[in-house]
């Protein structure tokens, strides 16, 4: 039978080992379960740089969050940096911020990106790809998958829609956002077979830098 200290000591190195875990994966639960994203605004005049900060889903009022922001400060630097911590969202949204950025890159010079700890996923990883300049931590996460069809009511993937049809949609998404940024076809190839069937692909920062997928230019 064991004895009391050998118990005392198992429990004890349990309880650190949840521990560790919840602190590991604080940000990831906190993302996810995020409502509206925040975003955070700082000028630094010194070095000439606006540094704006999205936390959470990417949905309204993203796109006017960041205007607002730019607007307001667009005359106190010339450089803007983009940091993304991101469970993906809606598709119109993340047009719209698409859009917006580019706008933004006319006049200021873009930075995008995802630091230790974060993940950008899914329709964040669009809005990741209008940086002239895409930074990431080594260990940072980025997720593609197919696009989903959403039944308009209950919001939950719907089921009845044709696989060619996902194929499709699938497609024109990795045309209109990953194509125009430079990504190599031959890596959208490998990626959209692996994603067949509505499976997810998670890749950190230095497996794209190692796979030369021109998503992360360079790790920090």
């Amino acid at each position: 039978m064991p004895s009391p200290w050998r118990n005392r000591l198992i429990w004890g190195a349990m309880i650190l080992l949840l521990v560790v875990l919840a602190f590991k994966t604080r940000d990831h639960f906190e993302i996810y379960f995020a409502g509206v994203g925040k975003l955070d605004v700082r000028v630094v005049p010194g070095d000439d740089t606006l540094y704006l900060s999205w936390r959470g889903k990417i949905d309204a009022p993203m796109a006017s969050r960041i205007a607002e922001a730019f607007e307001r400060h667009k005359g106190e630097a010339h450089k803007i940096i983009l940091s993304l911590s991101s469970p993906g969202g809606s598709l119109d949204q993340g047009a719209d911020v698409v859009r917006l950025l580019g706008r933004i890159r006319q006049t200021h010079a873009l930075v995008t990106l995802v630091d230790t700890g974060g993940i950008c996923a899914s329709m964040c990883v669009p809005i990741y790809l209008q940086g002239q300049l895409r930074l990431a931590a080594p260990s940072a996460e980025f997720m593609f998958h197919e696009v989903a069809f959403r039944d308009f009511f209950s919001k939950k993937r719907d089921s009845g829609v044709p696989e060619t049809a996902i194929g499709s949609e699938t497609d024109r998404f990795f045309e209109k956002y990953f194509e125009a940024a430079g990504v190599p076809q031959s890596w959208i190839n490998s990626v959209r077979a692996q994603m067949t069937g509505g499976h997810e692909v998670w890749k950190t920062a230095r497996e794209l830098v190692d796979e030369h997928a021109d998503i992360v230019q360079q790790l920090i």
